[in-house]
């Protein structure tokens, strides 16, 4: 089952997820983020951070609602974090809320937890070596994942989930469908695992959003407020403590950590041998379960916590009868993920990729989402990270190909401040101005050329388009246009010289006048000869036809005769 799926069109480069993901569990492939399943221990973290909602949580409500059509016995066992979920709803408004959507009960899973709490309490006393909570299926991803030496220390029990399922299948038959609703998304994979007795899992937001849209808040319900009172310390940090009845913060045999950096930290310090206490509790959100992924937003952590606490000590303190004839127990296998390590000389040359040949040219800025630069060369190596995801290389490599455009222009680029101060002069500039940029820098402008226009563009911040201007001084004729940056407090003049230009357009006008004046001769001597032709033409045409009508006449009087 794939838990964690990213929207590509939603995914927006910015490497967020890369940041804040404890074990580097996402690849970047052409820009996008990609889960590494096999790496992830679905602590969720990405799909909180990021700000496009690209990371998207599977949802299991129409195999619920399927169950629910099918007249099946469903029943859901919600987390107890759930007084600090849905503040609007007291705990009896809330079953009768779930009842409404179809269930035919519902249950804390916090009577799972207290068998849980006994089971850890006898292992502190009976068991040799470190025990480490397995309440947390994220920790316990961890832990078979990245510190397979540690499994053996897994209490070898199922979760409370796990447990308060077991208990529902038990006293509601094989048949029942078993939905857990809880803030973790690792829930999802974790009723997939073998002989598990959920059937199906909701976060806590989606059932928020299932509520809004069908329920009935009328539908009786009996809720027990004593039910599994002492198991609903467990979501916050030191609840499972609580209930296994150790609540001294001082103590060297038992430790009590929250948030998945402060687990790696222990764990890291226990394969260390730095220390070996006898019992850890060990939970991934920072301040327990009422911190979960899937939590609804609303209350902050300290009003969740105080509403946890409140519900957990009005329910006073029932006896825990252990059920019989259900087995709880659970072997946890270690699953290392593999990945082979690059050589020092393979490091160095991803390295010399993005410019840095020294140790001295790695800045570790964290940008690109990792630690350290050697971090992020390892992860280009695996093939999780790309060589253009470093952002000062990107902005070096940039900013050299801006300059070298700049450089390379046939146009004079200055730019100057608010005040007209030289801040940049290109070579082309230098040439039109026949003076070198180093003497320029930190000169005024008017020094050089006249100014209004580029003081009114400052003032207005509009540029000025492409308009001709004549520099005496230096012999040029130009057309500048002018760019104001108001935000950076600069303005950017390109200069592109025209005075060539202009010469040979006045010579092409003089050869143009001296042609129709040539050709304006040419024609009025033509005119001239044609006209002479006329008359010459005139003089013979008159003569024969003073011949030809004596001709005529002539013969005329020759008939008449």
């Amino acid at each position: 089952m794939k838990v964690l799926t990213t929207l590509q069109a939603n995914c927006k480069d910015c490497h967020r997820c890369v940041r804040v993901c404890p074990i580097k569990a996402i690849g970047i492939k052409r820009g996008q983020a990609r889960l590494v399943d096999d790496k992830c221990i679905l602590c969720g973290k990405c799909v909180v951070e990021c700000p496009q909602q690209a990371k998207q949580v599977i949802s299991q409500i129409p195999v619920i609602q399927d169950a629910l059509v099918q007249g099946r016995t469903v029943i859901m066992s919600v987390a107890p974090s759930f007084v600090g979920a849905f503040p609007a709803f007291s705990p009896e408004q809330f079953f009768a809320a779930v009842r409404g959507l179809g269930f035919t009960a519902i249950e804390e899973t916090a009577v799972g937890a207290e068998v849980v709490s006994q089971i850890y309490s006898s292992l502190i006393t009976t068991t040799d070596r470190t025990v480490i909570s397995v309440c947390c299926p994220v920790v316990v991803r961890l832990v078979e994942r990245y510190y397979p030496e540690l499994v053996g220390n897994l209490a070898p029990v199922v979760s409370p989930m796990q447990a308060h399922g077991r208990i529902l299948k038990k006293r509601y038959g094989n048949n029942a469908f078993v939905v857990f609703a809880g803030p973790c998304i690792a829930k999802f994979a974790e009723m997939t695992e073998a002989d598990s007795a959920i059937d199906a899992v909701i976060t806590f937001q989606q059932l928020n959003t299932w509520l809004k849209q069908q329920a009935n808040p009328d539908m009786p319900c009996r809720f027990q407020a004593d039910m599994a009172s002492s198991g609903r310390y467990f979501p916050i940090a030191g609840g499972i403590l609580k209930t296994c009845g150790h609540t001294s913060a001082v103590d060297a045999e038992i430790v009590a950590v929250d948030g998945i950096e402060n687990c790696i930290q222990v764990f890291d310090g226990m394969i260390k041998r730095q220390f070996a206490p006898k019992f850890v509790e060990a939970l991934a959100c920072s301040g327990g379960c009422i911190n979960g992924p899937a939590m609804v937003p609303g209350l902050c952590l300290p009003a969740r916590r105080a509403k946890v606490i409140s519900f957990a000590v009005q329910g006073g303190q029932k006896p825990l009868t252990m059920p019989p004839d259900i087995e709880f127990k659970k072997v946890h296998q270690a699953k290392p993920v593999q990945l082979g390590q690059p050589s020092e000389q393979e490091i160095r040359d991803i390295l010399s990729q993005i410019g840095k040949l020294t140790p001295a040219d790695e800045k570790n800025c964290g940008a690109c989402g990792y630690n350290s630069c050697r971090e992020k060369a390892v992860a280009v190596y695996h093939g999780m990270a790309e060589i253009d995801m470093c952002v000062p290389y990107m902005r070096s490599r940039a900013e050299s190909f801006a300059n070298m455009i700049v450089d390379n222009s046939l146009n004079a680029i200055i730019v100057v401040n608010d005040k007209l101060i030289i801040q940049e002069f290109n070579p082309a500039a230098e040439q039109m101005f026949q003076k070198h940029r180093d003497w320029v820098r930190g000169a005024s402008l008017t020094e050089i050329m006249d100014c209004a226009e580029i003081i009114r563009a400052i003032n207005t911040g509009v540029k000025v388009p492409r308009h001709r201007v004549e520099l005496p001084l230096n012999g040029l004729i130009t057309e500048q246009m002018i760019i104001p940056l108001p935000d950076e407090g600069l303005a950017i003049v390109i200069i592109s010289d025209i005075t060539e230009q202009e010469k040979r357009a006045k010579e092409l006008e003089q050869v143009k006048l001296e042609t129709v004046e040539k050709a304006t001769d040419i024609i009025n001597k033509q005119m001239q000869v044609a006209q002479e032709i006329a008359g010459l033409l005139g003089e013979t045409t008159a003569e024969t036809k003073s011949a030809l009508l004596e001709l005529i006449w002539l013969l005329k009087g020759k008939g008449a005769k």
